[in-house]
């Protein structure tokens, strides 16, 4: 199938998901364009088995809201309707029933929310005294436990707490900032960037904490890594052409090879649930939208 783009996308997209729900190859030629609205974007997670897609969208310029997309007919609802503060980050566990994401509850004050879809809050946690918040709130398959990032201490470490949102304690301690943390498919292991050596890199390590492996050796940013549903490769963002690309490689840092190839961003990739695809941001003459491309 061919990169689905301009007139007709509702339909086209529609198609796709009839494809790969099926069992076949989409999107083999190129990018499919999910969205076509241009509006600015963040942060997509695949969730109901491949058939839908939430996200951050600036909604005015005053409000970021979760949408969910329905990829089989291409429409989009907001995730809380009666929100009033911006919303950003959403995570999901596994099976969909639970998910995280973060809230404003002030001027650069961030709130981390744990609920359940379609019912009651679970857990919150709150932000500490001052400019603070939680980032990157990242669910365990167990559904026990949520790490994230959060400024403790003049440094910025990946914190853990239980879905009630108490028993929290560091999973990471060292320099420079470490952030977006992805849980492994059986929870054994955390990926994430961080500074720590100086430039943003990609490390994976237990868990539970402890000694982190480098997987990455750029001479730019790599951020926002991903494990793929089998475990076995690690989709993530790099700088290292320039600009935003983003980039699959295996889980133990080797072959590491570029998928996109833009003269603008690509960035936030998520996994599909077959491995094949990921959804990914595209910046394409300042318009931001949701794509899915080939994970080969």
């Amino acid at each position: 199938m061919r990169c689905c783009d301009g007139p007709g996308i509702g339909r086209c997209v529609a198609l796709a998901v009839l494809v790969a729900l099926a069992g076949g190859t989409c999107a083999a030629e190129g990018p499919v364009r999910l969205t076509p609205d241009g509006r600015l974007k963040f942060s997509p997670v695949v969730v109901s088995g491949g058939r839908e897609i939430v996200y951050v969208e600036l909604a005015n310029p005053t409000l970021y809201r979760l949408s969910r997309l329905n990829l089989a007919d291409g429409s989009t609802v907001p995730l809380h309707a009666d929100a009033q503060t911006s919303e950003f980050e959403p995570a999901f566990t596994s099976d969909g029933k639970i998910y995280a994401y973060l809230k404003t509850s002030g001027v650069l004050r961030v709130n981390l929310v744990i609920q359940e879809v379609g019912g009651a809050k679970r857990g919150e946690v709150p932000p500490a005294d001052g400019f603070s918040g939680m980032r990157s709130p990242a669910l365990a398959p167990d559904r026990e436990r949520v790490v994230y990032s959060f400024h403790d201490g003049g440094r910025q470490q990946l914190f853990e707490v239980d879905f009630s949102g108490k028993s929290k304690w560091a999973l990471t301690d060292s320099a420079g900032i470490n952030n977006w943390p992805a849980f492994s498919p059986d929870g054994r292991e955390i990926v994430f960037g961080s500074s720590r050596d100086g430039d943003f890199e990609i490390y994976r390590m237990p868990a539970a904490g402890g000694a982190a492996q480098r997987l990455t050796f750029s001479p730019k940013q790599d951020i926002r890594p991903r494990f793929s549903p089998d475990g076995k490769r690690i989709a993530f963002t790099s700088h290292r052409d320039g600009n935003a690309e983003i980039y699959v490689m295996n889980v133990d840092g080797s072959q590491q090879r570029r998928l996109t190839d833009s003269p603008d961003r690509d960035d936030y990739c998520d996994w599909y649930p077959d491995g094949k695809r990921l959804v990914i941001v595209s910046e394409r003459a300042g318009r931001h939208d949701l794509y899915a491309i080939p994970a080969q």
